[in-house]
């Protein structure tokens, strides 16, 4: 999620990144929460399935701006910097899996677990259901070097082009796919492989990618112009999205064919705010993903010994703005007293 870097000039006029990895960071919450499930189940898909889907492939693109650039770019064919940052990110998923270790065992996920199945679980689906992110990052990100190696920026970005069009056919456009015999059961096959084509193959690449093309563009525009190349992306993943849905054809829907432009657009538009870096951000938002399903735990927990489960989970806008802030707050504590262990080590050390 958050890009972990020595190079902290390249930051200089990205505040409005660091903005919008709030936002991106409680619309992950929202898709887990359905804040408008209680009022409308059609807003609530917008909301959660549509909207809310910018989120994780913004994550993505500012990896690849940050960590991928120079080296996808030709710039340097060095590679120690993105596996220093590879190994930051493995070492923040392994935190996560020992953090949510006891509520997976308390909620029985690993029951039945194998060796193919705990393979399984580790590589692609994630230890819980939103840690998917991090073997998605890491394999996307070698992935990508991978194909660098070898070929030129342009095979890579059609590489990852082919890459999340099966995954389309996977995903929300499982409705083809699956009347179709042959194709349907190598897809069925890939899911005894991995839960959904939302992973580090098929989704990850082409994101990670677009942010690290996207750095030489610059500026890339206007306000005005991506403002409006944002909005006409946005209705069509909308009409999109609501037809899917209407067909009945999405076995996930995570991945849209106007998802791409609608995040290009997106990204460029927040490149041209020209707002200074709010670093702070960067850190609370991270700590907001990998919290906010504990937070729910918390949340639910904290209204049955309240007697409020009517108000803080059945109602699902109250439950929403409940985990926000429960979310915000303890990331806002971790944030606070990691930053305050740093100094103190920083002292130490040099005394």
């Amino acid at each position: 999620m958050k890009p972990i870097t020595t190079k902290q000039t390249k930051y200089a006029q990205y505040g409005g990144l660091d903005l919008f990895r709030l936002a991106a960071a409680y619309l992950v919450i929202a898709i887990h929460t359905s804040p408008l499930a209680s009022y409308s189940l059609q807003g609530d898909f917008f909301f959660t399935r549509i909207l809310a889907r910018t989120a994780v492939p913004f994550f993505f693109m500012v990896t690849g701006q940050f960590i991928l650039s120079d080296y996808l770019n030709g710039k340097t064919g060095d590679c120690s910097a993105i596996f220093r940052y590879l190994k930051k990110v493995l070492l923040l998923y392994a935190v996560s899996i020992i953090l949510y270790l006891p509520i997976g065992i308390y909620a029985g996920h690993y029951k039945e677990l194998t060796a193919p199945s705990l393979l399984k679980m580790l590589l692609f689906d994630g230890a819980f259901y939103h840690l998917w992110y991090f073997p998605a990052l890491l394999l996307g990100v070698l992935i990508l070097c991978l194909l660098r190696r070898f070929c030129s920026v342009g095979v890579c970005a059609a590489v990852s082009l082919v890459l999340y069009v099966l995954g389309l056919l996977g995903d929300s456009y499982w409705g083809i796919t699956s009347h179709i015999p042959g194709l349907s059961s190598v897809y069925e096959a890939g899911f005894g492989i991995f839960s959904h084509t939302r992973n580090g193959l098929f989704f990850a690449p082409l994101f990670l990618l677009m942010g690290a093309v996207i750095l030489n563009e610059k500026k890339g525009g206007s306000i005005k112009t991506n403002g409006a190349g944002l909005a006409l992306a946005f209705l069509l993943m909308t009409g999109e999205g609501f037809l899917l849905h209407f067909l009945d054809w999405q076995r996930h829907d995570s991945m849209y064919l106007t998802l791409p432009v609608c995040m290009f657009f997106l990204y460029r538009l927040l490149l041209c705010l020209n707002r200074k870096p709010v670093r702070f951000l960067r850190t609370v938002s991270a700590w907001i993903y990998i919290l906010h399903p504990a937070m729910i735990v918390a949340v639910r927990t904290l209204a049955r010994i309240l007697h409020q489960t009517g108000l803080l989970v059945d109602n699902s806008l109250m439950h929403f703005l409940a985990v926000c802030i429960v979310t915000t707050l303890v990331s806002y504590v971790f944030v606070v007293l990691s930053a305050r262990k740093k100094k103190r080590l920083s002292r130490t050390g040099r005394g």
